[in-house]
C-alpha cells in the first residue's frame, strides 16, 4: 500500500469524523423544532460530505 493512500484513507477518516461531529452540533444547536427542517437538512448533510471525500479518493488514485 502506497503512502499517497495511507495518508488519504487517514484524511478520509479524519475529514468524516469533523464533518459529522459539525453536523450534529448544528443539527442540535441551530436546527429548529420542525419535522420539515429535518427532513431537508439530514439529506443534505449525508450527502454534502461527498464533495471533499471524492477529492480525497482521486488525489489517492492519482499516478504517482
Amino acid at each position: 500500500m502506497s503512502v499517497r493512500k495511507i495518508t488519504g484513507l487517514l484524511a478520509l477518516l479524519i475529514l468524516l469524523s469533523i464533518y459529522s461531529l459539525l453536523c450534529m452540533y448544528i443539527a442540535v444547536n441551530f436546527l429548529p423544532e420542525s419535522k420539515i427542517a429535518e427532513l431537508i437538512y439530514y439529506p443534505v448533510a449525508g450527502v454534502i460530505w461527498i464533495f471533499p471525500a471524492m477529492k480525497i479518493v482521486k488525489w489517492m488514485q492519482a499516478e504517482e
